[in-house]
């Protein structure tokens, strides 16, 4: 693969970072993960909002380029990788530096999406909005690496707060559904808005399924009718078993299932998922 690095185009036997650099010490680094549908990046503009506000607060905004620059960048990118395979592209800020990373999109096993996944509660908390803004996304945060040290035979552990309230996945959003009811956990809580939970949210509403948005309790998850996560590379993925208790008996249904079926065909017309881009 070829990789945007600082100024130039590397392959990534040569793509090196000098580990003696203030940004490698220090651990400054923000970054986005971006995937392709057909070769096309989604919703490349709001991840490079959401890269912008990480940048500002760390006072590192003068790094990104403008928006049709970074469009430019990894349209060239996608075409110097040439693949018969999806794409996923880390845009990372190294300090004042960028990089854009590029790999092939693993294929996700379509037992996640037939079976479902178990999912688990980690042992460790993830700070609230109170502590720590939720949408600066840091590469290496430790709640979230440590739990990924944890996971073992489950797809993903999911986090809490300081006050118990459901937060995240190590790398994925959670929504459960209760009483025809689709619940998320609130910003507040401590999140990182994902770019597909926000599609997920969009197309409940667009097939008008009752939506909540607010804090959630841990034990709120082992009443749940339904359950499953959101992350960029596999999109909407069912869990079958939380812990010891079992959602799913055969195949997912319900809610889980009409916003499965959904999902692909609603985010490709979505017009804000392509803002910038030639389709």
């Amino acid at each position: 693969m070829q990789n945007f690095i600082v100024d130039r185009w590397l392959p990534d036997e040569d793509s090196l970072v000098n580990v003696k650099s203030e940004w490698f010490i220090k651990g400054l680094f923000l970054y986005e993960v971006v995937r392709t549908y057909n070769r096309l990046p989604f919703a490349l503009k709001k991840h490079y909002d959401r890269l912008l506000h990480s940048a500002e607060y760390m006072g590192v905004e003068k790094a990104v380029p403008d928006f049709d620059m970074l469009v430019s960048l990894v349209m060239e990118g996608i075409e110097k990788n040439k693949t018969n395979n999806e794409l996923r592209i880390r845009l990372v800020l190294a300090g004042q530096n960028l990089l854009l990373l590029y790999e092939e999109l693993p294929v996700m096993s379509k037992d996640i999406y037939e079976l479902g996944v178990k999912v688990g509660i980690s042992p460790f908390h993830r700070p609230s909005e109170y502590i720590i803004p939720g949408k600066i996304k840091l590469i290496g945060a430790p709640w979230s690496f440590l739990t990924r040290t944890k996971l073992g035979e489950y797809y993903d552990l999911l986090l809490l707060n300081e006050k118990g309230e459901v937060c995240e996945g190590s790398f994925t959003n959670v929504f459960l559904v209760k009483e025809e009811t689709l619940i998320t956990p609130h910003e507040a809580s401590g999140i990182l808005p994902g770019i597909t939970r926000e599609n997920v949210l969009n197309l409940a509403r667009a097939l008008e399924m009752k939506v909540e948005v607010r804090s959630v309790m841990a034990w709120e998850l082992f009443v749940a009718d339904e359950l499953f996560l959101t992350h960029t590379s596999a999109g909407i993925v069912p869990v079958r078993r939380l812990e010891n208790k079992v959602l799913i008996e055969e195949f997912p249904d319900g809610y889980t299932r009409i916003l499965m079926d959904n999902f692909e065909g609603y985010v490709m017309t979505r017009e804000d998922n392509w803002k910038g881009i030639k389709l």
